[in-house]
């Protein structure tokens, strides 16, 4: 999109507005121009900073342990130490996220996802062949890391808040109406708004000198830079294209302007990035405008020539008045207002709340007495897709199909509902419309209009308060209002169909989790009574549609699925008593709904002395994951329980310096997927009336994902479990009464081990054997198979050795075999794999006796069954040793007894007879390393 193309347009080419500046410094030398209330305390240098640009400033920055599934820990103690920073400087920060749906950006949201999947293949491809930490332009937020941030935030006493319509209006509405002095964003849309000051948020740098280093945009340079009025720049921000009026709207003007420049022709797409060279024909072409008072003379002379020009007017003129609405003039002329669900709403809105008949805005109303200027924008499911809709092949064919559908619900006839064509709505609990079917580009795309059953007011009000500070989970408000949701993309491997994707496997619990929000069983249950009263009464349905937007594996097309919520067996008691109720059962009443919602409703999970409170949500997405089928292994399941024991997994210095050897993509995804299952399980925990309190639900209390590969790399090597506690009986025993729990009344299928992989040897010299399967590179889905004879598997012995399926335990490279320090026998190559194979195949060495001379056999540490190596043996104190006869054959591994070979003796030939008749006894052997054999008494 050309607006955010503007960013990297003001670094690269206006310099001079970019000024290195000292955060802490400014805050300390800032005196506030009047003195009153201010938001957060009178006095203090108060910034509001767009969470949404600096996620991964507020992680902690580019280290590359995110892939292993997030260091939570670390996380907080980098939050600690910057806030600390901050309050000693006399500087305050109110972190603003994005909790919104926006459908009217969905476009936008979906090329991100698209783009992120890509990502993903390459770090799992990266993980695969290599198994080593990943490059810091492949960072990727790890899973939950919104809410993590927010818990973590809310516990350092840092105000947070939740944009509910549009994010980018709400954050500069936030500033100006609470006089903050600036914004801390990476997002050129703030530049068009001209805040008080606007601070770059990549470059964010908290230094141990005690500096918090960054950039300022000065916006009166970037002004100068690009000689262009400040009053113009919002007809300029509207011709760089944004959500409203896209980039192939304004195909044919940047054609026109390039071809008048003799500049290179504009490449159609929103994929590709905007040129330079295309900004400043646009800044010349509003610069030489004669007057900009009239928009519909512009929209003439950017349009002329075009089909559709009425539409693109309106539209140009609708961007336009959104960039207005972002300036302090267009603040003080358009005041926020919440209208309740169902109403119209207006683009750029800042939403406050409503109870009832009185109207509370969240900004004051002060200023409200100027009417607000006439927005006409599509509401946010009309043209959801737009351009985007049409470049991935949406046509319109499938319309008709699609609006003829309808259903029965609750009673009512609605040709907007999604209805069955063939069989009844209710029979398949989900229904999906993927892009194949068709949606329309001028009309609705959505000709699904899932609104839920008719929700209270004041529950409305209670969600929607409770979201703008952050307090709940996004999806709870956006059910609410909109009834549906969006699910990003995560670190999965569309190749792998071990793993379960975390849509599918936690779908379950989405749909119990909504049949509860919405009072399914309340709503039955009146519907009941009134039939008993009045006789017998027309059947009704009570299928809550909920449209979950996703990306499927192994496609790189966006659909959404219509998900039906499944009620739970017992009566719940309604939403407003879970979130309201006082009485000493209700509290009873919302743990039970959690965890029926997590399938984990069993005597033990309640019971403190096998799981405590703090574990209790790990728990119960351990025993949901159980149930779903061959997901988790066993030794898997142990790391996970032995990570969340270990007093490492509060001890951020050691962890920091904890250095994995290799990185698994299985533990990689295992920790996506359970970081997923974190998240909807805080999902039903607030819908439920928070059963569990807040500060037990905080993901570093049982997860660190070093921890856990760290762990899972020794369970994996056959560690003991003693030695996976690092040799503590008691972690041992909270490990065995929590996996009691978790498996109780269950019948557990675990997975059964894979074959290692490629990274397992990336620093052996060669792989266990030739034909090992992860010898192969790695080879994301939907690519051919190498060329016969090409790779690795060509090099297979010819199919006589003892390990048959023609995997031959002798090295095909040939070499030599070396009796203390002397060559008794050597083999050549084998060559059945085709003529003219000897090039580039060395003879291997393998030396016995002469242990420890690299370059002649010598083997690195290699994983022995049943006895941990040095590169995973960090048990029992974290200090890795090596004692001599560490590797002896020794039977004390866990289910494996070690080898004993009887000596080789040799019996010499007896050819003659010694001084006095006596006959020639050979003398014992020598006792040197490995097996060597004394000639020496031989005789001729």
């Amino acid at each position: 999109m050309g607006i955010k193309d503007f960013q990297e347009f003001l670094e690269s080419e206006c310099s001079s507005a970019c000024v290195s500046v000292d955060l802490l410094k400014i805050s300390r030398g800032f005196v506030p121009k009047r003195r009153g209330p201010r938001y957060g305390g009178s006095g203090r240098f108060c910034l509001v900073v767009d969470a949404e640009s600096c996620l991964d400033r507020l992680y902690g920055g580019f280290f590359s342990d995110w892939v292993c599934g997030g260091q939570w820990n670390r996380m907080t103690a980098f939050l600690t130490s910057l806030i600390q920073a901050c309050h000693n400087a006399n500087m305050e920060l109110v972190v603003f996220f994005d909790g919104c749906l926006e459908s009217q950006k969905l476009p936008e949201w979906l090329t991100q996802q698209l783009a992120q999947k890509e990502k993903v293949r390459l770090v799992l491809r990266h993980i695969n062949n290599k198994g080593t930490p990943l490059p810091k332009v492949w960072w990727s937020q790890p899973v939950f890391l919104r809410g993590a941030l927010k818990m973590a935030l809310r516990h350092l006493g840092v105000a947070v808040a939740c944009s509910m319509d549009d994010h980018h209006q709400e954050v500069i509405g936030f500033c100006r109406e609470h006089n903050l002095q600036g914004i801390v964003a990476q997002e050129s849309v703030y530049t068009i708004f001209d805040p008080p000051r606007y601070f770059s948020s990549n470059n964010l740098k908290l230094t141990y000198k005690g500096s918090l280093e960054t950039k300022e945009y000065i916006m009166d340079e970037i002004a100068k830079c690009l000689n262009l009025n400040p009053n113009r720049f919002c007809i300029f921000a509207a011709l760089l294209g944004n959500h409203i009026l896209t980039d192939d709207d304004l195909y044919d003007f940047r054609s026109q302007l390039a071809a008048a420049e003799g500049g290179k022709p504009v490449k159609r797409g929103q994929n590709n990035r905007l040129e330079n060279s295309t900004i400043k024909y646009t800044v010349d072409f509003i610069r030489n405008l004669p007057a900009t008072d009239n928009l519909d003379n512009v929209g003439e002379v950017v349009f002329k020539g075009t089909k559709n020009k009425a539409e693109l007017i309106n539209r140009f003129k609708q961007s336009v008045q959104y960039y207005l609405n972002g300036t302090q003039e267009g603040f003080l002329k358009y005041r926020p207002r919440l209208k309740m669900p169902g109403s119209p709403r207006q683009q750029g809105s800042y939403p406050g709340t409503q109870n009832g008949h009185a109207e509370i805005s969240g900004y004051g109303d002060s200023l409200g007495q100027h009417p607000a200027p006439q927005i006409v924008i599509d509401p946010p499911h009309h043209n959801a897709l737009g351009e985007f809709g049409r470049r991935h092949g949406y046509g319109s064919s499938g319309d008709a199909s699609m609006n003829n559908r309808h259903l029965q619900f609750n009673g009512v006839d609605s040709n907007d509902k999604l209805g069955s064509s063939s069989s009844s709505s209710g029979s398949s609990p989900t229904c999906r419309l993927s892009p194949e079917g068709g949606w329309s580009n001028k009309g609705r795309t959505n000709d699904v209009d899932n609104k839920g059953p008719p929700v209270t007011p004041e529950i409305v009000r209670i969600a929607s308060e409770r979201h703008q500070k952050g307090l709940m989970s996004s999806w709870i408000y956006q059910l609410l209002t909109q009834c549906e949701i969006k699910l990003p993309v995560i670190l999965e491997d569309d190749t792998n169909r071990e793993l379960p994707s975390y849509i599918d496997l936690y779908r379950p619990i989405r749909q119990t989790v909504y049949s509860v929000l919405f009072n399914l069983n309340k709503l039955k249950i009146i519907h009941e009574n009134q039939s008993k009263e009045q006789g017998e009464a027309p059947p009704r349905s009570f299928d809550v549609l909920v449209k979950e937007w996703i990306i499927r594996r192994g496609t790189n097309r966006p659909s959404f699925e219509i998900v039906i919520a499944k009620p739970v067996e017992w009566k719940t008691p309604s939403i407003e008593r879970m979130w309201l109720g006082q009485q000493a059962d209700d509290k009873n009443r919302r743990l039970h709904a959690f965890l029926t919602c997590m399938q984990s409703d069993s005597p033990l999970m309640l019971n403190t002395n096998y799981v405590p409170q703090h574990l209790l949500i790990m728990c119960c997405v351990l025993r949901y994951t159980l149930q779903f089928g061959r997901v988790l292994q066993r030794q898997e399941l142990d790391a996970f329980l032995a990570m969340a024991v270990s007093p490492l997994l509060h001890d951020v210095q050691t962890m920091q310096d904890l250095k994995l050897p290799t990185i698994q993509p299985r533990g990689a995804q295992l920790a996506s997927l359970f970081m997923a299952g974190v998240e909807t399980a805080i999902f039903a925990n607030d819908v439920c009336g928070a059963p569990i309190p807040w500060t037990m639900c905080c993901p570093w209390l049982f997860f660190d994902g070093k921890l856990f590969h760290f762990k899972l790399l020794k369970a994996n090597n056959n560690t003991p479990l003693i030695d996976m506690c690092d040799g503590q009986v008691d972690q041992v025993l909270r490990v065995e009464r929590m996996r009691q729990a978790i498996m109780e009344n269950l019948r557990v299928e675990f997975a059964k081990p894979l074959l290692p992989n490629a990274a397992m040897y990336a620093h052996y010299p060669f792989p266990p054997y030739p034909g090992h399967p992860g010898h192969m590179a790695y080879r994301p889905g939907g690519r051919g198979a190498p060329p016969h004879g090409a790779g690795p598997q060509s090099q297979k012995g010819r199919g006589r050795g003892i390990l048959g399926n023609g995997r031959s335990p002798i090295d095909s490279r040939g070499g030599q075999l070396e009796i203390a320090g002397v060559v008794v026998g050597s083999w050549g190559p084998n060559l059945s794999a085709g003529r003219g194979a000897r090039g580039g195949m060395s003879p291997q060495v393998m030396s016995v006796g002469r242990r420890g001379m690299p370059g002649r056999g010598y083997l690195p540490s290699r994983p022995i069954r049943g006895r941990s190596p040095a590169l995973y043996s960090m048990g029992r104190g974290l200090r890795p040793t090596y004692r001599p006869g560490m590797y002896a054959a020794r039977g004390t591994g866990r289910g494996f007894r070690a080898v004993r070979r009887a000596p080789l003796r040799v019996r010499p030939r007896i050819s003659g007879r010694g001084r006095a008749g006596k006959p020639m006894t050979m003398p014992g052997p020598g006792r040197g390393r490995g097996v060597t054999v004394d000639s020496s008494g031989y005789v001729d």
